[in-house]
């Protein structure tokens, strides 16, 4: 069962981090200097194939480029614990394609510039046709990483699993670039799967999302 591949990788990624705990409690002290902060901007996204966007058999009733906007919100609980949410929402005409997340997470300093984290919760994948809606939701665990490369900029590379009556596999790669204390610009990039029953049925898309983050 799907359920029992995200325990594994919950019960894998907890021995991880404890692991990691041990070598790493000099660098505590700012461990959620990356984990405070809100955003939100802009998105592209491409699909493998064409999608509906109008009920209607006209050449321009199908697309496979859709725009939109991304929101993401991150709070530290404690020094190690923090809570996410995220949500992306994308339109064209009659198509709707909606991706949330909502869950916590543990984090584990390597060092001053690095820091590796886990996160538990449940997700949800819509995608919304001009005759049809087709929903996807269910647990979900993502193991990332957090470096700060210079000085202004940020990498934060992560995959993601969700276990929906289909698997779905997320792979981001986030980079952040620091205006003030305050203020960052971010540029992203997502890729996710979700698997069909053979490989016709597979929707893979990519998002490229530009917009800015508050830190507090």
């Amino acid at each position: 069962m799907e359920i029992r591949k995200i325990m594994k990788m919950f019960v894998l990624s907890t021995v991880i981090l404890t692991s990691l705990t041990a070598h790493s409690a000099f660098a505590s002290q700012n461990i959620n200097d990356h984990y405070n902060f809100i955003s939100g901007g802009a998105q592209f996204s491409t699909f493998n194939e064409s999608l509906p966007n109008k009920a209607s058999n006209d050449e321009d009733a199908r697309s496979k480029n859709i725009v939109g906007v991304y929101l993401r919100a991150s709070s530290g609980l404690t020094n190690n614990l923090f809570t996410e949410a995220r949500v992306d929402f994308s339109k064209k005409n009659k198509l709707k394609v909606t991706d949330g997340l909502i869950g916590a997470g543990y984090v584990v300093p390597l060092d001053e510039d690095a820091s590796v984290y886990g996160l538990m919760g449940y997700s949800i994948d819509s995608f919304e046709f001009p005759t049809q809606k087709k929903n996807h939701k269910g647990l979900t665990g993502e193991l990332g990483v957090k470096y700060q490369a210079t000085s202004n900029w940020t990498f934060e590379p992560a995959i993601r699993y969700a276990d929906y009556e289909r698997s779905m596999y997320e792979i981001r790669v986030n980079n952040t670039f620091n205006v003030s204390d305050d203020i960052s610009v971010e540029a992203n990039i997502i890729q996710d799967r979700i698997k069909g029953t053979d490989s016709t049925d597979t929707i893979e898309q990519t998002k490229f999302l530009l917009g800015a983050r508050y830190n507090f």
